[in-house]
Order: structure tokens, then sequence, then C-alpha cells
């Protein structure tokens, strides 16, 4: 339920005390972000335009550092302009940020992609999946998912036990057939496809999930993990997605403060539980990360 105007003006003067002091007074910003919606706080930025005259998230970026100042100078704004910017600096910096590009697309459903792409014309005057396919691999498994991912065409494919037998088939013997791959992932219903890994499980007595794994690596393993886990649930990608920053080779900060940033207002009730898959998300957050970036992390996910 959206906040009254007077809410909204309540929240505004909240934020502009704690950043016009002596000092910010981080935990008044958070207490802030930690009840709101992004969709909520766009209307407290721009209520704080119109009571002080400043841009909010201006007034934050210069107050605040570090990835807990990304994390709060993220969710000032628009969710599908904060997006768009990521998919930007993943594709335009020197050398693709694979990584981001594949979390930033697969995460995103048909609206969610709809938006992004009306979103990143408005901002950078260019098609977002020409600027995506003009700059990473024509040929690597997870690239062509990628790709395919942004053209989603999903329809009632009625075929469930046979499409479960084509994916066995494409992951048996020498070599994968990449493409049966692509086209369940890309072609079907969320509700077909868990009909069709059910089939796979009775059938075949293993996981699709577990069939994944054993077909791909590296990139590719990973980009065909999170597609199917959202295709499973949303909230159990954002999971893995989290856990794999977490548990590679360094913290990934850039994946925490992006899923943060996106995606902890929609499944904050959700991504805890699946996270237990891996391991407690509060302790894998207080032994990976410090200072008002933990406790960001712990407070907008609302785990201790």
């Amino acid at each position: 339920m959206p906040f009254t105007p007077q809410q909204y003006r309540a929240f505004a003067q909240q934020m502009f005390i704690a950043i016009k002091g002596l000092g910010t007074d981080e935990q008044a910003l958070l207490n802030v972000y930690n009840q709101c919606t992004t969709e909520d706080i766009v209307q407290i930025a721009r209520m704080f335009t119109g009571c002080y005259g400043f841009e909010m998230d201006a007034w934050v970026k210069g107050d605040v550092s570090g990835n807990f100042g990304k994390i709060m100078v993220g969710c000032s704004k628009p969710r599908y302009s904060y997006w768009a910017t990521q998919i930007h600096k993943a594709v335009a910096g020197l050398g693709t940020d694979n990584m981001a590009l594949i979390e930033l697309v697969i995460l995103a459903d048909e609206q969610d992609i709809k938006a992004i792409r009306n979103e990143y014309f408005r901002l950078f005057k260019a098609d977002v999946q020409e600027d995506i396919k003009d700059d990473i691999s024509k040929n690597a498994d997870w690239a062509r998912l990628v790709k395919a991912w942004w053209s989603s065409f999903r329809y009632e494919r009625n075929n469930v036990q046979n499409d479960a037998m084509t994916l066995y088939k494409a992951a048996k013997g020498a070599g994968t057939d990449e493409q049966v791959f692509i086209e369940m992932l890309c072609t079907t219903t969320v509700s077909e496809y868990k009909q069709i890994c059910e089939s796979f499980k009775l059938q075949f007595k293993k996981d699709l999930r577990d069939t994944i794994i054993s077909e791909f690596s590296g990139k590719s393993e990973y980009c065909y993990l999170l597609a199917h886990d959202f295709l499973i649930d949303p909230a159990k990608a954002v999971s893995f997605a989290m856990y794999k920053a977490i548990k590679g080779l360094g913290t990934r900060d850039r994946t925490l403060v992006n899923c943060t940033v996106l995606f902890r207002d929609r499944y904050r009730d959700k991504v805890p539980a699946y996270y237990v898959a891996y391991g407690n998300l509060a302790s894998d957050f207080k032994g990976d990360t410090s200072g008002w970036y933990e406790k960001t992390l712990l407070q907008l996910w609302r785990v201790q």
C-alpha cells in the first residue's frame, strides 16, 4: 500500500536532516530505505526536491561512499533507470563485465526487459539488445543464452514428457546440444518448465539442475543455472547469485550491490530461505563485509 503524501514528506525530511547535519546519520538513512520500496523512494525523492530544491540522489551521493554509498545512491534511483545504467556500464567499459551482464539480463522477466529497453533508449539513445549483441562473444554458450533470453517467446508447448526426453538426449553422450537447452529455457512458460523438471526427474532419476552442472562449466554453467533457477522462482536465482558473489574467489561486491538495489524489496521474504541451501545469509554477510556496508546488507535483507 503506497504511503500518503504526508508520509512521503516526513521521509523526505528525515533524509534531509540525516544528510544536512555535521556528519551523516547513516542509520537514519537506512531506516527510511528499510521501510520503503524502490517505487516509494522515487516518490520521496520527488518530495525532497519539491521541498528543498535539491536532487536527493545527488545529495546522498555527495555524502556517502564505498559500497554502502553505492547501495544508498542506487536505491534512490528509479529501478529501471538503475538497471539500464548498470547494463550500459557492463558493456561500455574497458572490457565487458560478463558476470554482471549475465546477472542483469537473466534476472529480468519479460516485463522487466520491456521496461529496461525503453529506459535504456531514453538514457543512451541506443538499442540495449544491439549493444549487448555487439559487445559479447558470438559463440560462447553463455552469450547465446543471454541473447536468446532477451528475446524470450514463451508459449504453451503442451509436450512436457517429450521435452524432458529431448533435454535428456541433448545431454547424453559426447558433447552437449546447447541449442536444445536454450530453446527450452527461452520458450517454455514458467509453469510448464516446472513440469518438465518434474518429468525429467521422474523419468531419469536425476535433477535437471544437476544435469546442467554436469554439462556446462565456467560462465556458461553459471548462466544456465541462473536461468533454470529463475524459472523455478526468481528469488531462488537471486539467492544463487548472491551465494556465488560471496563464496567465489573474493567477494563480488558488484553483484551484492545490484541484487540489493534491484531485488531486496521484491524478494526479501524468500531469498534468505532459499539461501539456506548454501548456508546462512546473515553469517555470510558478516564474514565477507564490514562497517556500514555489512549493516546495510543485513538490514535491507532483514537478516541478523
